[in-house]
């Protein structure tokens, strides 16, 4: 047994399992998920817990599942790739596991865009496969994922994975993709909720061919559909989904749509129980629990199978007494009970402490030998004041409060008993306030021996007690005048202070203008007289403030490294600074073979010549505009000035002037926010500039998929055997663009938004759609320099590491790079010469360099930009590191 849960013994022993789902909820409230976990109870063989599904906070799924463990159901933990990365993720697991989880399901996750935290960054830093493979080393081989051992108490996991049968493009695809996760280690496979039973037992049939249903368990998914309008929106907005129009019409049909969702759920039971390899159903009700038993009853499941020798072990200990529920009037009662004793207590800790006073006055006394006459005037003195000296008293209270302590504690007493009982026992009035009664005089010395000791009377003497009072009133009275003198005296220094300082600074204030007004008519005078002096010749007149221009079109190449790094690095050991590659990036071709240029085709980390091939060098196209450009800041506009209103002329000024590898013309006048120009009128437009130009041309759409699918078929119906790319190609118009540049052979630019996951998962649908991966370019969406590059450079630096050190083959494409707009339409662009942030050229010039340059850092190779010193900058930093 891998992990011995009750799901891994339930399947392993031929027996047909039953799993449901449990949802945490979007608060700390462990009742609700007590509630879910007692209705699925008895039901159901193991509960999913989910991790955030989709994309919405909730509780945590290990959390959920120690609740759930707890009531006697045993959850399956799921994880997503989501939120961690792998060091978050394997830490969760070990957690997991020393907690006594047992199942593991491992998924992708939903992109954090359709949640309640759009704005979030997702981590993706493996997928699903990656994370099967990555736990099933962990308990297998006793290895984290970096190689490390694990000494020790390995987790044990019955591991996961979820399969969707109707995604396409084919059922033999979906099977094969399912072989990957099995070969990663799935023990048990939970399937997309299934309605068309048909493409079920077609996707099974595929299975078996592959012997798939003999090395995992298949669960098929199902779930009773609770109205006519939640089975539509699963037809009509669920990727991924089939529901048949037989399901709707029963739907609609029904009195009781509730009964007949639980009905039609039971029907399909039914039908998949009888396909050979499904090893049990996975029935998802989510908020919607209390439908699971009825279900499971009828289907005639309801008797699920137990282990007595092995019953499920609960995450909490449970207290062994129990519980005792007292009504508030008898807890009330107890209360007082226990409060009349601490005050007891409390009565004899301040006896004490008043008894331990008395001793230490005593021994004070006879120290002192003062007579009974002088120890009876002292008291009459210190009258209305403390008995004890300070010590004393700090003592008696120390000892008090220490006493009251413990009675708290050995009471269990409350904050508000505490204080009543603080204020009774009367402990802080008699040792702080409390005027006391005089103590017994001294005996007498021995010669006076037979006068007995007389004991004063208490003190009450009122009128005495008014005058002290009198007498300490008017002491204050004249301390508070003394401060009142002393405090007008110093205010009066202040402001003398004050005074002086102003007229000092006055005076220095007019002392420098005496002087500013002797610069100016010295100034004066000197300027008079070079009036009178004859006009110098004027080949010596200095010339005027030119304009500022900007630095000449080309760029200095860099200064080159004569010596290969392995004699610089001769002394450390190759290992230490080379890494070996398991995959590479797949060689793309633009434009026709005559006048073409390749792009990618690199087995190592971009400029990494040491430790792999770099055949083709990156390449950059020349952005122009299929309309003449108004946003456009002069330093950039005045290069073209005199083209910009004919695309046609500009491309080949690009070309001849420039030296432009690849022009790329941005169809902006076809943007229905915009111009909105006709597809036809513009399509001719960008045909004129394909067949009169000899270099590569990219075609880029608006970014309206409705319109960018018009505008590029057009196009292509005019430029004849002219091969160009397409782009960019999104999720909304990938079929059709997909489609067309398929037909004429195109490359294609498939573009999504700064996210790992959504640009595998674009490239995916490409792939089913029939697209050679070896004709596509990944647009990742730039950042222009200080406008969220890190952003690009973290998803792209990702993408290629996948590619080259997982071997993920939908990731092994070129990146194609769009950033000379997002560079030019910055306002540090925009804004004017001056001194602080320097020349407004140089300054976008350097911005679209820099820029261009990160982006060739985190593996890009196609660059589109548009100043030409900038591309003469970049063109010579690619030659200095590929020389």
């Amino acid at each position: 047994m891998k992990s011995g849960s009750r799901l891994e013994r339930i399947l392993t022993s031929g027996e047909f399992a039953v799993t449901g789902e449990l949802g945490p909820p979007k608060n700390g409230n462990a009742e609700h998920v007590r509630e879910k976990a007692r209705l699925l109870k008895g039901s159901v063989d193991a509960v999913n817990i989910t991790d955030c599904q989709t994309a919405i906070v909730r509780m945590s799924s290990i959390s959920a599942g120690l609740l759930t463990l707890a009531e006697g159901v045993e959850p399956v933990i799921q994880m997503t790739c989501r939120d961690r990365n792998r060091i978050g993720m394997q830490s969760d697991i070990l957690g997991a596991a020393a907690l006594g989880l047992k199942n593991l399901l491992c998924l992708t996750g939903d992109h954090q865009k359709f949640g309640n935290h759009p704005g979030s960054k997702g981590v993706f830093d493996m997928d699903s496969i990656q994370l099967l493979g990555m736990v099933k080393t962990m308990r297998d081989e006793k290895k984290f994922q970096c190689g490390e051992l694990i000494k020790s108490h390995e987790p044990k996991l019955f591991l996961g994975a979820a399969a969707n049968p109707f995604a396409g493009p084919s059922e033999q695809f979906r099977a094969a993709r399912l072989a990957k996760k099995v070969a990663n280690g799935a023990d048990f496979v939970q399937t997309q909720i299934i309605y068309n039973v048909e493409r079920f037992a077609k996707f099974m049939q595929a299975v078996r061919d592959l012997g798939l249903h003999k090395k995992v368990h298949i669960l098929a998914g199902v779930t009773p559909p609770k109205s006519v309008g939640m089975a539509r929106y699963m037809k009509s907005s669920v990727p991924g989904m089939d529901v048949t129009d037989e399901v709707i019409k029963r739907m609609q049909g029904a009195k009781d749509k509730e009964d007949e969702g639980i009905n039609i759920c039971v029907d399909i039971i039914r039908q998949v129980r009888e396909i050979e390899g499904v090893a049990g159903v996975h029935i998802m009700a989510i908020e919607w629990e209390s439908a699971v038993p009825e279900i499971v009853s009828r289907a005639g499941l309801a008797t699920r199978p137990v282990f007595a020798d092995e019953p499920v072990a609960l995450a909490a200990a449970r207290p062994e007494a129990p519980i005792e529920v007292r009504s508030a009037v008898a807890a009330e009662k107890e209360s007082d009970v226990v409060l009349a004793a601490a005050k007891a207590e409390a009565e004899k800790i301040v006896a004490a402490a008043q008894a331990e006073a008395a001793q230490f006055r005593a021994s004070a006394s006879s120290v002192s030998g003062a007579g009974a006459v002088d120890q009876a005037r002292i008291e009459i003195d210190q009258a209305g004041e403390d008995a004890m000296n300070e010590k004393e008293r700090q003592m008696a209270l120390e000892s008090v409060r220490l006493g009251l302590d413990a009675l708290k504690k050995a009471y269990g007493l409350s904050d508000d008993q505490f204080d009543a009982l603080t204020k009774f026992a009367g402990a802080e009035a008699i040792l702080k306030r409390e005027p006391v009664l005089a103590a017994p005089a001294a005996p007498a010395a021995p010669a006076a021996a037979s006068v007995a000791p007389v004991a004063p009377a208490p003190v009450t003497d009122e009128g005495a007690a008014k005058k002290a009072a009198e007498a300490a009133a008017l002491e204050d009275a004249k301390k508070g005048e003394a401060a009142k003198k002393a405090a007008e005296s110093k205010a009066a220094e202040e402001a003398k202070q004050a005074e002086v300082a102003k007229k000092a600074a006055e005076a220095a204030a007019a002392e420098e203008a005496k002087k500013i007004e002797a610069s100016k008519k010295a100034a004066e005078a000197k300027a008079a007289e070079a009036t009178k002096k004859p006009a110098a010749p004027a080949e010596k007149k200095a010339p005027a403030a030119a304009a500022p221009v900007s630095a000449a079109v080309g760029a200095a190449a860099l200064a080159l490294e004569k010596a290969p790094l392995s004699e610089r690095a001769a002394k450390v050991p190759e290992a230490s600074y080379k890494q070996a590659y398991t995959g590479a990036i797949r060689q793309t071709v633009l434009g026709d073979a005559a006048s073409g240029i390749k792009v990618g085709g690199e087995s190592t980390l971009p400029f990494h010549l040491f430790e792999g091939a770099m055949p083709n060098k990156p390449m950059i196209a020349f952005d122009i505009l299929d309309v003449k450009p108004d946003e456009w800041p002069d330093s950039l506009a005045r290069h073209y000035q005199d083209v910009m209103d004919n695309p046609v002329a500009w491309a080949q000024k690009c070309v001849k002037e420039y030296g432009a590898e690849a022009i790329c013309i941005s169809m902006v006048s076809t943007d229905p926010n915009g111009l909105n120009r006709p597809s036809g009128e513009a399509a001719k437009a960008a045909a004129e500039v394909v067949k009169n130009i000899e270099v590569p041309v990219i075609v880029w759409g608006c970014g309206n998929g409705e319109k960018d699918t018009e505008t590029l078929r057009e196009i292509t119906s005019l430029i004849g055997d002219k091969k160009v790319c397409l782009a960019p190609l999104s999720d909304s118009n990938y079929r059709a663009i997909g489609a067309t540049a398929m037909a004429f052979q195109y490359p294609m630019v498939a573009a999504s938004p700064i996210d790992v996951n959504l640009a595998k998962q674009l490239n995916i649908l490409l792939e089913n759609l029939g697209v050679s991966l070896e004709s596509v370019l990944i647009d990742p969406s730039i950042g222009a320099l200080g406008y969220g590059i890190e952003y690009t450079y973290s998803v792209m630096e990702r993408i290629r590491l996948a590619a080259l050190t997982q071997k993920d083959e939908k990731l092994q494409v070129p990146f194609i790079c769009n950033l000379g707009r997002e560079v030019w339409k910055a306002k540090e662009c925009r804004l004017p010469s001056d001194e602080m942030i320097g020349d407004q050229e140089t300054r976008g010039i350097l911005m679209e360099a820099i820029t261009a340059s990160c982006m060739l850092m985190a593996g890009g190779e196609l660059m589109i930009m548009r100043h030409p010193r900038a591309v003469s900058l970049t063109k010579s930093l690619i030659s200095g590191l590929m020389d």
